[in-house]
């Protein structure tokens, strides 16, 4: 009966061995469930942007055709005044000063039939050219205010999905770093509680009778909840200790960066942001007009870190990274001419060309040639 007890002792205690060993991997899979539902989201987010960019297109097309529209029309209602001029100066003839004296000065009832006729006919005339000209305009102005209500409904639909998709990187880049803290306390929790199991079944192997035995057990029970309680603590930590999350995320891929240390300005992002609708300007340096490089050496400086002034300069100072190694914060170049800054999710931020002004762009649209962390 003693032996028997002894070997049931021993293994539960083998039991809660084994369960130490495994406890690393699902001390994460919350975390990485709501990473996996982030990534939907901003996959679902990409689709938006996409689509919205395409409806945004059509619009800009439309409002190009119908600028020329208005364009013809004005040409015609130009041409029709000219016509209403040469048609009233016609009915001038034999130097009558009006209409009246038109009809009243012909030489026999049948001409003067026939002009007051004439009249009536130029006067009809003038009248549905005129009531036209006003319809055209009416039309055409209606017409016009529908598509540029459209067009700047989308282009701040686009806006907001461009902001939410900067929010959803920062939010994955937070749960990254979450992630990579649990991985790391729960390997270390699991190593420890591995060893106190291991020890503690083996001192079940070694007891020399029943209470021995069930000692060891508790200790080896003891070792397995310790697991459980590392986990909870850490994922505690973890959502007091989320600020300044792209740099932390940062921080926590080195190992993924092994060519460039891990980006210190991820945290540019947000302010970068903020000036999204800035219009573009050649040479400009500040809020009130950016060029490329002067978005990103304005943005920088306000997180100490001075740049210098062209995007060529720019690309020399930086650490060369692949693009698999991106990060928030870090910088996309093409050439020497252009820069932009990485938000994450496969999109950048940059003040593009004139006419133009700063905006969110897919690299599925506008892919960089090289990239760049700033040291």
């Amino acid at each position: 009966m003693r032996n028997s007890k002894l070997l049931k002792i021993t293994l539960t205690a083998a039991a809660a061995l084994t369960f130490a060993s495994f406890a690393e991997s699902s001390a994460k899979a919350d975390t990485q469930a709501d990473i996996d539902a982030i990534t939907q989201k901003i996959k679902d987010t990409e689709k938006s942007i996409k689509e919205g960019q395409e409806k945004l297109s059509k619009l800009e097309d439309l409002q190009y055709q119908k600028s020329m529209e208005i364009d013809g029309l004005k040409k015609n209602i130009k041409a029709r005044k000219a016509q209403l001029a040469r048609q009233a100066r016609a009915a001038q003839v034999n130097n009558a000063g009006s209409m009246i004296d038109f009809v009243s000065k012909s030489k026999n009832l049948s001409e003067a039939i026939s002009r007051t006729f004439t009249v009536a006919t130029l006067v009809h005339a003038n009248n549905q050219a005129v009531a036209q000209q006003k319809a055209d305009q009416e039309k055409v102005v209606a017409d016009k205010a529908v598509v540029d209500k459209a067009a700047a409904d989308q282009t701040q639909a686009n806006k907001n999905f461009n902001n939410d998709l900067a929010q959803l990187a920062v939010q994955k880049t937070q749960l990254e770093v979450k992630k990579a803290n649990e991985d790391e306390a729960a390997r270390k929790a699991a190593q420890e509680a591995e060893k106190k199991a291991r020890e503690a079944a083996e001192k079940v192997a070694d007891a020399k009778n029943e209470r021995d035995a069930q000692n060891a057990l508790k200790d080896a029970n003891n070792a397995v909840a310790s697991v459980t309680k590392s986990d909870n603590n850490n994922n505690n930590n973890n959502n007091n200790n989320n600020n300044n999350v792209a740099a932390q995320a940062s921080a926590q891929q080195t190992s993924n960066t092994s060519a460039a240390p891990a980006a210190k300005y991820g945290s540019v992002v947000g302010y970068a942001l903020s000036f999204q609708g800035v219009p573009y300007v050649y040479g400009g340096t500040s809020p009130s007009g950016f060029d490329c490089s002067g978005l990103v050496q304005y943005v920088f400086a306000a997180f100490g870190k001075q740049l210098p002034r062209t995007a060529g300069a720019q690309k020399a100072v930086c650490t060369p990274i692949s693009e698999s190694q991106l990060q928030p914060g870090d910088l996309v170049f093409w050439g020497t001419g252009h820069v932009g800054i990485y938000i994450g999710g496969g999109n950048f931020v940059h003040a593009p060309t004139t006419g133009d002004h700063v905006k969110v762009t897919s690299m599925n649209y506008y892919h960089p040639d090289s990239y760049g962390r700033v040291n």
